[in-house]
């Protein structure tokens, strides 16, 4: 996950900054939206791991150069993710919108490799459906990390 997401806020980093503000038709999320939600999102189960209260991040990124300042954000928080899997297996509670809810170590750890999953995809679609075909999503799969740590 950790190269993954440091190979999409590369490539995105080198983008216009009009690509950063590519969305969906009928949709507030841009490319550079749903970049920085990968990263505070992060942050937010890190928090819920570690029993402690998140802090939630509203910043605005809407260029290239912001995105380039996510990267360090990324890589503490990926190594921090892969550190807590050491953690014991337990129940963490913690508060969603509209109730408390328990989940286990390892169920957040694993939504923390589906949700940054889920949005490199839905990045790939919006920069695609805006005619900017930069992110190939085959490029950055458990096959090309594997080559790219044995070559």
């Amino acid at each position: 996950m950790s190269w993954a997401n440091l190979e999409l806020l590369n490539i995105l980093s080198k983008q216009p900054d009009e690509a950063i503000n590519y969305k969906l038709v009928d949709s507030e999320w841009t490319v550079g939206k749903i970049a920085h939600h990968i990263i505070a999102a992060q942050e937010i189960l890190i928090a819920r791991l570690l029993n402690e209260k998140p802090i939630r991040d509203t910043t605005i990124v809407s260029s290239a150069s912001q995105i380039a300042e996510l990267i360090p954000r990324c890589r503490a928080n990926d190594a921090k993710l892969l550190e807590l899997t050491n953690l014991a297996e337990q129940k963490h509670i913690f508060g969603k919108p509209d109730r408390q809810v328990e989940f286990a170590t390892s169920t957040i750890l694993a939504q923390a490799v589906h949700h940054a999953t889920e949005h490199r995809a839905q990045i790939s679609d919006v920069l695609a459906a805006n005619g900017s075909n930069v992110v190939n999503l085959d490029l950055i799969d458990v096959w090309a990390f594997e080559q790219s740590e044995t070559n």
